[in-house]
């Protein structure tokens, strides 16, 4: 049999070990499509199951969660939304390693790269595909103590000279044995410092972030805070559960998952547990309707904004996949209505009402800059009491989850989502009553998306033409040393 050439149609990742080959297709789709990472890693994944094996997504909260067997024995590495996976052509341990590469990556793609540049006189010239798994395999080399460096230069070295000719597997050789020499010492702060003088440059490279993204923190929250948020954002989030409050001993079962997993109570009714995956029967309990994924910053903020003393009905505008609205309900808040431009996330919401045994509240799909109150409640305008605004945000609060977000946000981005939360914001004041209450939460770490939001509705402006009297009854920032590695934004606002 001949050989085949470089650019010759096939399969050309046959020979990959079935953890690399997965993560540099799902890594293609992100990077060049411009796909959202689990999304990307999901259809690879799915792709790879056998003929008597489904994908079968498990259900999808705003939490983080990990790629993992339906009966998985022990943590596996923990990723954004909840997918099980069941496996047939791949492992269930070639999965986990695939979640963790191509996630590890992302996060720490812009150091990687700049290590890489130490040794490739022009990495631009080199075809993408042989950067990509160079990158890749240093991050293996740097970050995955239990990978053996030999093995990590074995498969990228190989996959390069089958694809890319000789030469180019003798400079991946090169390249990989230089960056397996540095060791522990990229670890080091000052391997960045000595040819990065300027300290936000050092603090983006160091941390993995953009410029733009460096800038925007250090001038929000000064250096020190900036560089801690960075460095949490690096890193892989807590994984965390909401035990489901409706059920009989459900605090005796949030006192068991602490005390034999580790974890630590957040939230009403949450356990973080520590960083690296979830519990094996965490699966199990899920399926049986007994808690749910969902981050700990995230059941923070929600409790801290006291739904308890919260009057009904409630209107959650930005639903999403109706992760607060049933926490809510779980503790017997009334919420009357949840509305999200998406079907598919509402869809996803009555599943998930289904099993946690929820009533299902009436579901809009309504963008909540036109409130559907009317349609809900009809005759009355003021209806709803309080209303519940998860708004549409940069996510820069989640880079730990979702660390392609710091590939497709840019700037303008920002001041985008801006102008779409302030219209949200004016549509529910205008359509609550005296007395009634906004709570207004995002998952970014951003000014203009956040305090200057409430700034603008206290001071009586609004692009509708409409004022009220505001007053803030709570406020909650997730402090910068929170285990969860994400930071969330909340406020309630009551109307005079």
């Amino acid at each position: 049999m001949s050989a085949r050439r470089p650019d010759q149609p096939g399969r050309k990742s046959a020979h990959l070990p079935p953890a690399r080959a997965a993560a540099l297709a799902a890594l293609d789709k992100v990077l060049r499509k411009g796909q959202e990472v689990q999304a990307a890693l999901d259809g690879v994944l799915a792709e790879a199951t056998g003929p008597t094996e489904a994908h079968t997504p498990a259900t999808r909260g705003d939490a983080a969660s990990s790629a993992s067997a339906a009966h998985a024995q022990k943590p596996l590495p923990a990723t954004p939304d909840g997918t099980a996976l069941r496996h047939g052509r791949i492992s269930r341990q070639d999965a986990a390693l695939a979640t963790e590469l191509v996630y590890g990556y992302l996060r720490t793609e812009i150091r990687i790269s700049w290590l890489l540049r130490r040794f490739l006189k022009a990495p631009e010239k080199l075809p993408p595909e042989a950067l990509l798994t160079l990158g890749v395999a240093a991050h293996e080399i740097l970050h995955l103590d239990r990978i053996p460096d030999y093995a990590a230069v074995d498969w990228a070295v190989t996959h390069i000279r089958l694809r890319f000719g000789p030469g180019l597997g003798k400079l991946a050789n090169a390249v990989l044995r230089n960056v397996a020499r540095l060791g522990g010492g990229t670890r080091n702060a000052d391997l960045y410092r000595a040819d990065l003088p300027d300290q936000r440059d050092f603090l983006g490279v160091y941390h993995a972030a953009p410029r733009w993204l460096v800038d925007l923190w250090c001038d929000a929250y000064g250096m020190d805070r900036a560089a801690a948020l960075l460095a949490a954002s690096a890193q892989a989030p807590a994984p965390a559960v909401r035990v489901n409050a409706t059920r009989p001993e459900w605090e005796a079962l949030r006192g068991r998952l602490v005390a034999e997993h580790g974890g630590a109570r957040c939230g009403h009714a949450g356990v973080v547990f520590p960083p690296g995956g979830f519990p094996a029967e965490v699966a199990t309990l899920e399926r049986g309707g007994l808690l749910s994924r969902q981050g700990a910053a995230s059941q923070a903020v929600l409790d801290a904004l006291r739904p308890d003393t919260w009057e009904g009905p409630v209107w959650d505008a930005c639903c999403g996949r109706g992760g607060k609205a049933l926490a809510l309900l779980e503790r017997g808040v009334d919420v009357r209505l949840c509305s999200d431009p998406n079907a598919a996330r509402l869809r996803g919401l009555r599943t998930d009402a289904e099993r946690l045994g929820l009533a299902v509240p009436a579901l809009a799909r309504a963008s909540a800059t036109q409130p559907p109150c009317a349609t809900y409640a009809p005759g009355a305008a003021g209806a709803f009491r309080t209303i519940l605004i998860d708004a549409p945000c940069s996510g820069l609060g989640t880079l730990s989850r979702r660390p392609d977000i710091k590939l497709r946000r840019t700037p303008a981005d920002l001041d985008t989502l801006a102008a779409l939360q302030a219209r949200i914001l004016d549509a529910a004041v205008a359509a609550l009553p005296p007395g009634g209450r906004v709570a207004y939460i995002t998952c970014t770490l951003n000014p203009t998306e956040n305090e200057a939001q409430i700034d603008r509705l206290l001071a009586g402006t609004s692009d509708t033409g409409t004022s009220a009297l505001l007053t803030v009854e709570a406020q909650h920032v997730t402090p910068v040393d929170s285990p969860a590695r994400e930071f969330f934004f909340g406020v309630l606002l009551r109307k005079g």
